[in-house]
């Protein structure tokens, strides 16, 4: 199937979302201040359950289901991944402190981010459009790792400001 190619392409984006924080943590390991950490720690969790995510359908094929009882098990699979990823005891002190250090970035991601994850896949598991079921399907996961390079640019936006404010203000202007 063409979305089966499409998924693994997604599948492999996210790896590399994963292989970045991987990097960020590697690379600064002495002067990380934990808000950052948990971010980082955000941006490795939503790699990992989008790519989970765009290889459900892949390995659930593999049973030789009829079309539309695969999008209704592959969706109820990843918001279940989701949900777990979400309620994880290591997940709930991130969130709470989302809110607390950045409540825009949070609205954003809650509110505009996460529905269009969230309906498509219940939609797809309750088979109301079972035609476009595929496509409810994909567009979970490419909002979901939308959702993934949102929180990749906030990582990399607070390590610009954190280094910019460690700066002296003549390291800043130019002069020596």
């Amino acid at each position: 199937m063409a979305n089966f190619d499409l998924l693994s392409s997604l599948a492999e984006i996210a790896g590399i979302f994963i292989g970045f924080g991987a990097l960020i943590v590697l690379s600064g390991r002495d002067e990380e201040d934990p808000a950052e950490m948990g971010m980082v720690r955000q941006v490795v969790v939503s790699g990992l359950v989008t790519l989970v995510g765009a290889l459900i359908p892949i390995g659930v094929a593999q049973f030789g289901l009829e079309s539309g009882l695969l999008w209704r098990i592959s969706a109820g699979c990843f918001f279940g991944v989701i949900w777990f990823a979400i309620l994880h005891p290591t997940s709930r002190p991130l969130l709470i402190n989302q809110f607390r250090n950045d409540p825009k970035a949070a609205a954003f991601f809650w509110f505009v981010l996460e529905p269009p994850i969230q309906v498509p896949l219940v939609l797809a598991m309750l088979g109301v459009f079972p035609e476009r079921a595929s496509g409810l399907y994909t567009i979970a996961v490419v909002v979901n790792l939308v959702q993934g390079a949102q929180l990749l640019a906030q990582v990399v936006y607070a390590r610009i400001e954190r280094t910019g404010a460690e700066r002296s203000p003549s390291e800043t202007s130019g002069t020596s």
